[in-house]
């Protein structure tokens, strides 16, 4: 009896296992976004911080280069990222507080 039982539970575990999606590591996608820009974002970021005098004209740099400043969210890098807005500390405002600007569809 032990052994139906445990299979049952395992079928409806595996079941389940598409409507659970997959743990979010963000070093691994901080990686890959790493390596799919092919370093866009560091250069980028590092032109706009030596040229910024605040949180803003960083943000607004990175904005015309293409780069969006991250949603407020309660994980990392969002919360460090908008702390360091909000307090307008350009250095705690990093390259990982943009990602890659979705292009807008051209109007017809």
């Amino acid at each position: 009896m032990r052994d139906k039982v445990g299979i049952a539970l395992a079928v409806v575990a595996l079941s389940a296992c598409d409507q659970i999606g997959m743990p979010r590591v963000p070093q691994v996608e901080q990686a890959r976004e790493a390596v799919e820009d092919g370093g866009d974002r560091y250069r980028t970021h590092r032109a706009c911080a030596q040229a910024a005098t605040s949180a803003d004209t960083l943000i607004g740099c990175m904005r015309d280069a293409g780069w969006t400043f991250v949603a407020r969210g309660p994980g990392y890098p969002e919360a460090d990222c908008w702390q360091g807005r909000d307090r307008g500390e350009v250095d705690r405002i990093i390259p990982l507080c943009f990602t890659k600007a979705t292009p807008t569809p051209a109007a017809r």
